[in-house]
């Protein structure tokens, strides 16, 4: 390849090789874009040979990307949507939401809040394709970062230099039970009726999910500014599973009472309010500084923080709004 020549590579080449990465296999991927599999083959070849270095290591089990190929992917990746957001705001600057919007959720946000959303959306703005992914904090941090996600809900946010960071939500985290497996009474709203201090959970059996997970993270930081050793009997990174522990009088858990709205409203999950201290943590919606903010991502996020709020007034919500605090 000749010094300083830039080599012609085309959207439909970057496409395709995103493809590949995502799916781990050509022929995964050439399902995926319904194109056969040898065509496809050929266009990777090509690539290759314009830039003149390898992108990938095609083995039994599909293919693996090189040093080289992961740092295209990610270039490749920015370039598509930059070209996806221009072409909507070219076409549509100024006038009706519409175009793809993806956000990512940790789990037990996506429980109350995935649904509601898509539901609005769907209603309130047909012409915006909205896509919602679930992951630990963590891992929607690195998606925002790396743009595989224009907006994310996060419970810690370790380094803020990029991206923007707005509180939506403040809540309190409760010690979770079977009614039938609490000694005190419980109230008709699926509380208990005495509360439980920090200092006492360390006697029962719990079930969190393992470390870095948001609340993980949350629940052993104020355990250890209290001089608290919490007995983890199980570890499971499954918020479904954890209820069920709960659920069938296994373990305890900690959870906001997002996670489990509908199971203490029919009576199958109680609340134990966990004092000396209260055990709180705030929800964050952020997005990459560098990004480009669409007219489709700014109606997903107003809607979203209305949702919250209608949560909190409408349907008893243990929690709050920031500014409320």
């Amino acid at each position: 390849m000749d010094e300083g020549r830039v080599p012609p590579v085309d959207l439909r080449q970057l496409h395709y090789f995103v493809a590949i990465a995502e799916q781990g296999s050509i022929s995964s991927a050439a399902a995926v874009l319904g194109l056969a599999q040898p065509s496809l083959s050929e266009h990777i070849s090509r690539l290759e040979r314009k830039l003149d270095t390898q992108l990938i290591i095609r083995g039994a089990r599909g293919v693996h990307l090189t040093e080289a190929g992961v740092a295209l992917a990610q270039h490749a990746r920015e370039i598509l949507h930059g070209v996806e957001v221009a072409v909507e705001d070219v076409r549509h600057l100024g006038g009706e939401a519409r175009g793809p919007v993806s956000i990512g959720f940790p789990p037990s946000m996506g429980l109350l809040l995935s649904v509601p959303l898509a539901e609005t959306i769907q209603a309130e703005f047909p012409r915006v394709r909205l896509h919602i992914a679930e992951a630990m904090s963590g891992y929607i941090m690195e998606w925002i970062i790396n743009e595989r996600i224009e907006l994310g809900c996060v419970y810690e946010v370790p380094d803020a230099s990029q991206v923007s960071v707005q509180p939506i939500l403040s809540e309190d985290l409760f010690l979770v039970t079977a009614p039938d497996n609490w000694d005190g009474a419980i109230l008709p709203n699926g509380r208990a009726e005495k509360p439980i201090t920090l200092a006492d959970v360390q006697s029962l059996p719990l079930v969190l999910p393992s470390r870095p997970h948001g609340a993980r993270e949350v629940i052993e930081r104020f355990a250890k500014s209290n001089g608290v050793r919490l007995d983890v009997v199980t570890e499971i990174d499954s918020l479904p599973q954890i209820i069920a522990m709960a659920d069938r009088a296994s373990a305890y858990t900690i959870l906001p009472h997002a996670a489990v709205i509908n199971e203490v409203a029919n009576g199958t999950l109680a609340l134990v309010e966990i004092v000396k201290p209260t055990i709180r943590r705030t929800a964050y919606l952020i997005r990459k500084r560098s990004r480009s903010v669409t007219r489709a991502s700014q109606v997903v996020e107003q809607e979203l923080t209305t949702i919250i709020g209608e949560m909190i007034d409408r349907h008893h919500l243990e929690a709050r709004l920031p500014k409320a605090e």
